[in-house]
Protein backbone atom coordinates (compact mmCIF):
# COMPACT_ATOMS: atom_id res chain seq x y z
CA UNK A 1 0.00 0.00 0.00
CA UNK A 2 1.65 3.60 -0.97
CA UNK A 3 2.36 4.93 2.00
CA UNK A 4 1.13 8.55 1.06
CA UNK A 5 -2.03 7.17 -0.32
CA UNK A 6 -5.36 8.83 1.32
CA UNK A 7 -6.47 5.46 3.02
CA UNK A 8 -3.29 5.20 4.88
CA UNK A 9 -3.64 8.75 6.30
CA UNK A 10 -6.96 8.05 6.85
CA UNK A 11 -5.71 4.65 8.74
CA UNK A 12 -2.92 6.88 10.29
CA UNK A 13 -5.35 9.41 12.35
CA UNK A 14 -8.29 7.11 12.65
CA UNK A 15 -5.17 4.70 15.05
CA UNK A 16 -3.97 8.32 16.94
CA UNK A 17 -7.74 8.62 17.61
CA UNK A 18 -8.28 5.00 19.01
CA UNK A 19 -4.94 5.13 20.97
CA UNK A 20 -4.28 6.84 24.36
CA UNK A 21 -3.54 10.19 24.10
CA UNK A 22 -0.07 11.02 24.68
CA UNK A 23 1.89 14.55 25.36
CA UNK A 24 4.53 16.61 23.28
CA UNK A 25 6.86 18.18 25.65
CA UNK A 26 9.55 19.39 22.93
CA UNK A 27 7.91 22.05 20.19
CA UNK A 28 9.65 25.16 18.86
CA UNK A 29 8.32 28.30 17.52
CA UNK A 30 8.82 31.16 15.70
CA UNK A 31 9.79 32.38 18.83
CA UNK A 32 13.10 30.76 18.42
CA UNK A 33 14.01 28.50 15.57
CA UNK A 34 10.88 26.73 14.72
CA UNK A 35 8.91 27.45 11.28
CA UNK A 36 5.61 27.37 12.86
CA UNK A 37 4.00 29.88 14.88
CA UNK A 38 2.72 29.03 17.95
CA UNK A 39 -0.73 29.31 16.92
CA UNK A 40 0.30 26.65 14.04
CA UNK A 41 1.71 24.74 16.80
CA UNK A 42 -1.53 24.37 18.93
CA UNK A 43 -3.48 23.65 15.67
CA UNK A 44 -0.93 20.70 14.55
CA UNK A 45 -1.33 19.40 18.87
CA UNK A 46 -5.19 19.00 18.26
CA UNK A 47 -4.90 17.88 14.75
CA UNK A 48 -2.44 15.04 16.49
CA UNK A 49 -5.44 14.18 18.79
CA UNK A 50 -2.47 15.12 21.89
CA UNK A 51 -3.82 15.87 25.41
CA UNK A 52 -0.94 18.10 26.13
CA UNK A 53 1.98 20.03 24.30
CA UNK A 54 4.89 22.05 25.31
CA UNK A 55 6.48 25.11 24.02
CA UNK A 56 10.01 24.90 24.62
CA UNK A 57 11.86 27.46 22.94
CA UNK A 58 15.18 28.09 22.95
CA UNK A 59 16.26 30.55 25.67
CA UNK A 60 12.71 32.58 25.42
CA UNK A 61 9.37 31.93 26.90
CA UNK A 62 7.78 34.43 24.58
CA UNK A 63 5.52 32.48 22.59
CA UNK A 64 3.69 30.99 25.77
CA UNK A 65 0.66 33.67 25.59
CA UNK A 66 -0.04 33.61 22.22
CA UNK A 67 -0.22 29.36 21.93
CA UNK A 68 -2.71 29.60 25.06
CA UNK A 69 -4.62 31.83 23.98
CA UNK A 70 -5.33 29.41 20.65
CA UNK A 71 -5.56 26.86 22.56
CA UNK A 72 -8.30 28.33 24.47
CA UNK A 73 -8.98 25.60 27.31
CA UNK A 74 -8.94 22.82 24.40
CA UNK A 75 -5.63 21.28 24.70
CA UNK A 76 -3.19 21.81 27.48
CA UNK A 77 -0.58 24.16 26.63
CA UNK A 78 2.51 23.68 29.33
CA UNK A 79 4.67 26.52 29.59
CA UNK A 80 8.37 25.27 28.54
CA UNK A 81 11.80 26.36 27.43
CA UNK A 82 15.04 25.11 26.22
CA UNK A 83 17.88 26.35 28.59
CA UNK A 84 21.42 26.75 26.74
CA UNK A 85 23.89 25.54 29.42
CA UNK A 86 27.25 24.67 30.37
CA UNK A 87 28.18 21.15 32.19
CA UNK A 88 31.42 19.43 33.08
CA UNK A 89 32.98 21.32 29.51
CA UNK A 90 30.34 20.98 27.35
CA UNK A 91 26.80 22.30 25.99
CA UNK A 92 23.91 20.37 27.15
CA UNK A 93 19.95 22.03 27.47
CA UNK A 94 18.12 21.95 29.89
CA UNK A 95 14.23 22.01 29.52
CA UNK A 96 12.26 23.50 32.04
CA UNK A 97 8.58 22.44 32.36
CA UNK A 98 5.35 24.29 34.28
CA UNK A 99 7.48 27.30 34.98
CA UNK A 100 5.99 30.63 35.82
CA UNK A 101 6.16 33.04 32.74
CA UNK A 102 6.44 35.76 34.88
CA UNK A 103 9.29 34.86 37.21
CA UNK A 104 12.14 37.79 37.06
CA UNK A 105 14.88 35.61 37.69
CA UNK A 106 14.32 33.06 35.56
CA UNK A 107 13.11 36.01 32.51
CA UNK A 108 16.38 38.08 33.42
CA UNK A 109 18.78 35.04 32.42
CA UNK A 110 16.71 33.88 29.38
CA UNK A 111 17.46 37.77 28.45
CA UNK A 112 21.34 37.65 28.90
CA UNK A 113 21.16 34.35 26.80
CA UNK A 114 19.30 36.10 23.69
CA UNK A 115 21.43 39.35 23.99
CA UNK A 116 24.20 36.92 23.01
CA UNK A 117 22.25 34.55 20.57
CA UNK A 118 21.57 38.05 18.76
CA UNK A 119 25.13 39.65 18.84
CA UNK A 120 25.59 36.21 17.53
CA UNK A 121 23.43 36.24 14.56
CA UNK A 122 25.20 39.45 13.92
CA UNK A 123 28.83 38.54 13.78
CA UNK A 124 27.69 35.78 11.79
CA UNK A 125 25.64 38.10 8.93
CA UNK A 126 28.86 39.92 8.77
CA UNK A 127 31.11 37.21 8.68
CA UNK A 128 29.45 35.83 5.86
CA UNK A 129 29.17 39.22 3.74
CA UNK A 130 33.46 39.22 4.26
CA UNK A 131 33.33 35.77 2.78
CA UNK A 132 31.49 37.36 -0.25
CA UNK A 133 27.41 35.55 1.21
CA UNK A 134 25.64 39.12 1.86
CA UNK A 135 22.53 38.22 2.85
CA UNK A 136 19.75 40.58 1.49
CA UNK A 137 18.78 42.96 4.27
CA UNK A 138 14.90 42.59 3.76
CA UNK A 139 15.28 39.11 4.32
CA UNK A 140 16.94 39.49 7.38
CA UNK A 141 15.39 42.22 9.18
CA UNK A 142 11.92 39.95 9.39
CA UNK A 143 13.57 37.38 10.77
CA UNK A 144 15.57 39.55 13.80
CA UNK A 145 11.92 41.38 14.21
CA UNK A 146 9.94 37.90 15.05
CA UNK A 147 12.34 35.72 16.68
CA UNK A 148 13.81 37.36 20.26
CA UNK A 149 15.76 33.88 20.34
CA UNK A 150 17.64 33.70 17.09
CA UNK A 151 20.15 30.73 16.31
CA UNK A 152 22.24 29.28 13.33
CA UNK A 153 19.07 27.28 11.98
CA UNK A 154 17.69 31.13 10.79
CA UNK A 155 20.74 31.32 8.92
CA UNK A 156 20.27 28.13 7.49
CA UNK A 157 17.04 29.40 6.11
CA UNK A 158 18.64 32.64 5.26
CA UNK A 159 21.44 30.87 3.21
CA UNK A 160 19.07 28.60 1.32
CA UNK A 161 16.57 31.62 0.39
CA UNK A 162 19.40 33.40 -0.96
CA UNK A 163 20.68 30.24 -3.41
CA UNK A 164 23.88 30.28 -1.46
CA UNK A 165 23.00 27.00 -0.46
CA UNK A 166 20.96 24.23 -1.79
CA UNK A 167 19.51 22.81 1.35
CA UNK A 168 20.39 23.37 5.11
CA UNK A 169 23.18 20.74 5.57
CA UNK A 170 25.10 22.03 3.07
CA UNK A 171 24.46 26.30 4.53
CA UNK A 172 25.69 24.01 8.26
CA UNK A 173 28.74 22.86 6.48
CA UNK A 174 29.88 25.01 4.15
CA UNK A 175 29.62 28.24 5.58
CA UNK A 176 28.04 28.29 9.61
CA UNK A 177 30.42 25.80 10.57
CA UNK A 178 33.88 26.78 9.33
CA UNK A 179 32.57 30.76 10.47
CA UNK A 180 31.71 29.78 13.88
CA UNK A 181 35.64 30.62 14.95
CA UNK A 182 35.11 33.88 13.78
CA UNK A 183 31.86 35.15 15.79
CA UNK A 184 31.36 35.31 19.58
CA UNK A 185 30.94 31.46 21.35
CA UNK A 186 27.15 30.98 22.73
CA UNK A 187 27.13 31.84 26.24
CA UNK A 188 26.46 29.11 28.72
CA UNK A 189 24.47 29.67 32.02
CA UNK A 190 25.67 26.76 34.13
CA UNK A 191 23.30 24.03 34.33
CA UNK A 192 23.13 24.32 38.20
CA UNK A 193 22.07 28.47 37.79
CA UNK A 194 19.53 26.28 35.32
CA UNK A 195 18.29 24.33 37.19
CA UNK A 196 17.72 26.20 40.35
CA UNK A 197 16.04 28.94 38.14
CA UNK A 198 13.87 26.74 36.87
CA UNK A 199 13.10 25.41 40.22
CA UNK A 200 12.11 28.87 41.69
CA UNK A 201 9.91 29.88 38.66
CA UNK A 202 8.12 26.70 39.93
CA UNK A 203 9.01 24.65 37.35
CA UNK A 204 10.90 21.13 36.78
CA UNK A 205 13.98 20.44 34.66
CA UNK A 206 14.70 17.45 32.34
CA UNK A 207 17.78 16.84 30.45
CA UNK A 208 17.20 17.17 27.17
CA UNK A 209 18.58 14.96 24.29
CA UNK A 210 20.68 13.32 27.45
CA UNK A 211 24.40 12.62 25.99
CA UNK A 212 25.24 8.59 25.56
CA UNK A 213 28.58 9.19 27.33
CA UNK A 214 27.50 10.46 30.63
CA UNK A 215 28.89 8.78 33.63
CA UNK A 216 27.04 7.51 36.74
CA UNK A 217 29.50 10.56 38.52
CA UNK A 218 28.11 13.08 35.91
CA UNK A 219 24.35 11.73 36.75
CA UNK A 220 24.96 12.04 40.34
CA UNK A 221 26.21 15.10 40.23
CA UNK A 222 23.25 16.32 38.10
CA UNK A 223 20.54 15.05 40.67
CA UNK A 224 22.41 16.28 43.27
CA UNK A 225 22.25 20.00 41.97
CA UNK A 226 18.22 19.13 41.73
CA UNK A 227 17.29 17.83 38.17
CA UNK A 228 13.74 16.15 37.63
CA UNK A 229 13.91 14.24 34.82
CA UNK A 230 15.29 13.32 31.64
CA UNK A 231 14.03 13.31 28.16
CA UNK A 232 13.67 9.68 27.25
CA UNK A 233 11.70 9.52 24.22
CA UNK A 234 13.04 11.76 21.47
CA UNK A 235 14.29 11.53 17.31
CA UNK A 236 17.09 9.25 17.95
CA UNK A 237 19.23 7.55 14.91
CA UNK A 238 19.36 4.24 17.34
CA UNK A 239 16.24 2.40 17.72
CA UNK A 240 15.00 0.92 20.98
CA UNK A 241 17.26 3.42 23.22
CA UNK A 242 14.08 5.24 24.59
CA UNK A 243 13.34 1.86 27.04
CA UNK A 244 16.78 1.72 27.89
CA UNK A 245 16.48 5.55 29.27
CA UNK A 246 13.55 4.90 30.35
CA UNK A 247 15.56 1.84 32.87
CA UNK A 248 18.02 4.57 33.54
CA UNK A 249 15.63 7.16 34.66
CA UNK A 250 13.78 4.43 36.85
CA UNK A 251 17.22 3.74 38.35
CA UNK A 252 18.50 7.30 39.34
CA UNK A 253 14.71 8.04 40.77
CA UNK A 254 13.95 10.19 37.89
CA UNK A 255 10.85 11.41 35.60
CA UNK A 256 10.72 11.21 32.16
CA UNK A 257 9.80 13.56 29.39
CA UNK A 258 9.47 13.31 25.43
CA UNK A 259 8.86 15.05 22.83
CA UNK A 260 9.46 15.72 18.94
CA UNK A 261 12.03 18.50 19.47
CA UNK A 262 9.63 19.91 16.42
CA UNK A 263 11.17 22.65 14.40
CA UNK A 264 9.25 22.63 11.48
CA UNK A 265 7.08 20.50 8.74
CA UNK A 266 10.45 18.73 7.67
CA UNK A 267 12.00 16.23 8.55
CA UNK A 268 8.57 14.26 8.66
CA UNK A 269 10.02 12.25 11.91
CA UNK A 270 9.69 15.05 13.62
CA UNK A 271 6.15 15.70 13.03
CA UNK A 272 4.38 16.98 16.43
CA UNK A 273 3.19 14.49 18.01
CA UNK A 274 5.86 12.09 16.57
CA UNK A 275 7.38 11.16 20.21
CA UNK A 276 6.02 11.87 23.60
CA UNK A 277 5.08 10.37 26.85
CA UNK A 278 1.92 9.33 28.52
CA UNK A 279 -1.11 10.94 30.39
CA UNK A 280 0.67 9.26 33.12
CA UNK A 281 4.14 10.17 32.70
CA UNK A 282 3.15 13.69 32.10
CA UNK A 283 1.00 14.04 35.59
CA UNK A 284 3.72 12.36 37.41
CA UNK A 285 6.07 14.84 36.06
CA UNK A 286 3.32 17.68 36.93
CA UNK A 287 3.44 16.39 40.81
CA UNK A 288 7.14 17.18 40.89
CA UNK A 289 6.28 20.47 39.89
CA UNK A 290 3.82 20.78 42.68
CA UNK A 291 6.54 19.94 44.93
CA UNK A 292 9.31 22.13 43.86
CA UNK A 293 11.48 21.93 46.87
CA UNK A 294 11.86 18.34 45.68
CA UNK A 295 14.86 16.59 43.67
CA UNK A 296 15.63 13.88 42.04
CA UNK A 297 18.34 13.82 44.71
CA UNK A 298 15.59 13.06 47.75
CA UNK A 299 13.68 10.59 46.00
Amino acid sequence: MPRRSPFTTLCGRLARLGGPRRADLHVHTTASDGEFTPTQVVALARQANLAAVAVTDHDTLAAIPEAREAAGGRIEVVAGVEITAGFAGREVHLLGYFVRTDHAGLNAALQRLCERRRQRFAEYVAALAAAGLVLPAEAVAPVVARSPSLGRRHLARLLVAARFARHHAEAWHRFLGPLSARVVPKLLLPVEEAIALVTAAGGVSALAHPPADLTDDDWRSLAGAGLHALEADYPARRSGTAARRRELAARLGLAVTGGSDCHGPEPLCRRIGSRGITCDELNALRERAAQPGSSASRN
